[in-house]
């Protein structure tokens, strides 16, 4: 009941509404002479209000379809826009790859780059320029052929970044266990390390300093000299560039140290440095060298690069020369039967300089080998001692 109740009074409100919105009207047009009515009928209102209502409607569902229409227009168009620089990027992408590529070809690179550029070289053989590449290549670009091309030169950067990083590693072991090695030798042989590194420094610099000034010697080519402001390598990794000067240092301080045996024939040693009983007085006495006993006419050998500071007769000595070889050191070899180098002349290690002998105060044939710093003598055996573990690094 209450229900039915609802309902009857919601459909007399509508009804009332209805008669209220659609009740019969007129239109009452007054001219000069007459007065007309024109009446609407309530079914021609309805009508009308609902032709109104739909075409308001259409109106604005036609209106957001134009502009939604627009908007989409727009997005197309940004669209487009995009690919077409996107094609221009990857067009010079191209093209540059390409003149790379090239140019490593002409370049004669070896190796599978090398290979590699040759074969894309051949496929573009000719000489075209890049901005018109980018015209007229960019719509007709295997752009997957591209992209592949350019990871293979990125892979092979980085095997090539990862082969330096390897070398600039094998390198800093090994230098590091030289320098070691040589530090070694010295302190085998009872030198002052210091003072020879500091030595051999102040020397490389003033013959970097003489080079600046005067060049080298060769024939037919000069210029100023003009080092670059900074190493790469100091830049990449100071460590290691301290290291390798180090190193430089270190080796031409055990190139100047005499470190072979004067002759390489088989020996007696029959006197060693140091204190023994003179052959001649029968008391004790001090031996500035050693004494190496081998067959007559044996060849005597200049023990490290060096110049020939002296030759001729001196007193006990007999025939003998003396080899500066810089740093302070000097080699000396006494009792020669001969003599086969000139004072002032520049001897290599290993070259004969002269015949062992027994001049001067001696007992027989032998050669009187003395190593000297700053003309003082120091023991031979620690040099040969230390000149055998040069040979064993090496």
């Amino acid at each position: 009941m209450a229900s039915h109740g609802a309902k009857t009074v919601v459909g007399r409100w509508f009804r009332a509404a209805f008669g209220r919105m659609f009740c019969k009207r007129s239109i009452i047009i007054i001219s000069d002479h007459k007065t007309q009515h024109l009446p609407f009928s309530v079914s021609f209102q309805f009508v009308t209000l609902v032709l109104v209502l739909g075409f308001v409607t259409w109106g604005s569902y036609s209106t957001g379809s134009y502009m939604a229409a627009q908007q989409v227009l727009k997005e197309k168009d940004k669209k487009i826009a995009f690919t077409q620089l996107e094609n221009e990027r990857v067009g010079a992408e191209f093209a540059l790859l390409k003149r790379d590529l090239t140019k490593l070809a002409k370049e004669g690179e070896k190796g599978k780059l090398g290979d590699y550029a040759q074969m894309v070289a051949e496929q573009y053989s000719d000489e075209v320029n890049p901005a018109d590449e980018i015209k007229n290549e960019a719509s007709n670009v295997d752009y997957n052929a591209v992209f592949q091309r350019i990871e293979f030169l990125e892979e092979r950067m980085k095997e090539m970044q990862q082969t330096h990083e390897q070398m600039l590693a094998d390198i800093r072991s090994t230098t590091g266990g030289k320098i070691k090695d040589i530090e070694n030798i010295i302190a085998m042989v009872g030198m002052d390390k210091q003072k020879l590194v500091n030595q051999a420094e102040a020397q490389r610099k003033r013959e970097e300093a003489r080079k600046e000034k005067y060049g080298r010697i060769e024939n037919g080519r000069g210029g100023p000299y003009q080092p670059p402001k900074i190493s790469m390598l100091k830049e990449k990794d100071t460590e290691l560039y301290f290291d390798l000067k180090r190193l430089m240092v270190l080796n031409d301080i055990i190139e100047s140290m005499p470190l072979a045996k004067p002759i390489t024939t088989t020996y007696r040693l029959t006197s060693g440095f140091g204190t023994r009983v003179d052959p001649f007085r029968g008391h004790l006495a001090f031996h500035s060298g050693m004494d190496l006993a081998a067959p007559y006419g044996t060849k005597v050998i200049a023990t490290t690069d060096g110049r020939i500071g002296f030759t001729g007769w001196r007193g006990a000595y007999g025939q003998m020369i003396d080899v500066e070889h810089g740093f302070g050191f000097s080699s000396r070899y006494g009792h020669l039967s001969k003599i086969l180098v000139q004072k002032g002349q520049f001897v290599k290690k290993g070259q004969v300089i002269g015949i062992q002998g027994s001049t001067g105060r001696s007992t027989g044939q032998h050669v009187h080998y003395e190593v000297r710093y700053n003309n003082k003598p120091l023991n031979p055996k620690n040099f040969l001692k230390a000149g055998e573990n040069v040979r064993s690094v090496n």
